[in-house]
């Protein structure tokens, strides 16, 4: 009750007060003569002074921001021309990281499958199925169909080139004459200088040949390519794996040091890794395993180039 008292006592003044007369006066301190004088001024007309004064000064500030340079000096403020060239970039970076990513999943599973780590059938569509079910329901975008597809592709040629592997007719590591005339122009040279102790034999999966030699000899590239795997595994030791036109992959194995690291772009003959006897391979000998696939599946060396 007090309270609304109160609130009533200052409505009464505010009333009382609102078209009190006043006046503004300006005169000299020191003589006390007047100078300037404002008559009838009302509380009532100071408000509407006041409201006015605060629309013009906002409206004035805007349209000094925008129509002038000074609005690029408000954080987030951009033209429009600033503003589309940002989208194209982040447009532009979006599918760069996408690419990426896709690259970098086939580069993965590629080399998973070398290492013969590659999920048995069933098990990756058990986790996404159970992925599925965690998911909020959303409606897909028409990037992320995208991925998804993508996704799909490389899982199916993953599958492809394991089907090709298990079901591999060609134990002796030919393909058919077309295909033997486009390796064959890319001018292929031997991996290293030695003897062959074992070759291609897909019967009993061993992919690639065995070259014999002193420890520490050089290891070259065959062609031109790019290094899209350099490291260590216990079953093949020091491996690195080039990327050539064409779809062929050379492989080298067992190397007591590596040369080039992923990523590296090679030319034909380059020294990339020096032959040892790294991993869980058989006996003590010195030697390079050399891989050639062509499409996804393994070829005979022996059949493209000659190995001293």
């Amino acid at each position: 009750m007090d309270r609304f008292q109160k609130v009533k006592k200052l409505w009464n003044i505010i009333k009382r007060e609102w078209k009190t007369r006043y006046r503004l006066v300006f005169s000299n301190e020191d003589t006390l003569e007047q100078s300037f004088v404002i008559h009838s001024i009302t509380i009532k007309k100071m408000a509407v002074f006041a409201v006015i004064g605060a629309v013009v000064i906002i409206t004035l500030t805007s349209l000094l921001i925008a129509f002038t340079q000074l609005r690029l000096y408000i954080p987030g403020y951009t033209s429009q021309k600033d503003y589309k060239v940002y989208k194209q970039t982040a447009a532009r970076v979006d599918s760069l990281e996408h690419l990426v990513e896709v690259n970098q999943q086939y580069i993965d599973n590629f080399i998973a499958m070398m290492n013969d780590e590659v999920p048995a059938a069933g098990e990756d569509d058990d986790e996404v199925g159970a992925d599925a079910e965690s998911m909020p329901n959303t409606h897909m975008t028409i990037r992320d169909k995208k991925r998804m597809a993508d996704a799909e592709d490389i899982e199916e040629e993953a599958e492809m080139i394991l089907g090709r592997i298990s079901d591999d007719n060609n134990e002796n590591g030919s393909v058919p004459g077309i295909e033997q005339a486009k390796i064959s122009k890319l001018n292929i040279t031997p991996p290293a200088i030695g003897a062959v102790v074992k070759v291609f034999d897909a019967s009993k999966n061993h992919y690639g040949v065995d070259v014999a030699a002193q420890k520490n000899t050089v290891v070259s590239c065959i062609a031109d390519g790019m290094v899209i795997s350099a490291g260590y595994s216990a079953t093949d030791g020091y491996v690195i794996i080039v990327q050539h036109p064409g779809n062929l992959i050379s492989i080298y194995k067992r190397c007591a040091t590596l040369l080039k690291q992923t990523g590296a772009r090679v030319r034909a003959g380059d020294a990339i890794a020096s032959m040892g006897n790294s991993g869980n391979s058989e006996g003590k000998t010195v030697h390079l395993h050399f891989e050639l696939w062509y499409n996804g599946f393994p070829i005979n060396p022996l059949n493209y180039l000659v190995i001293e």
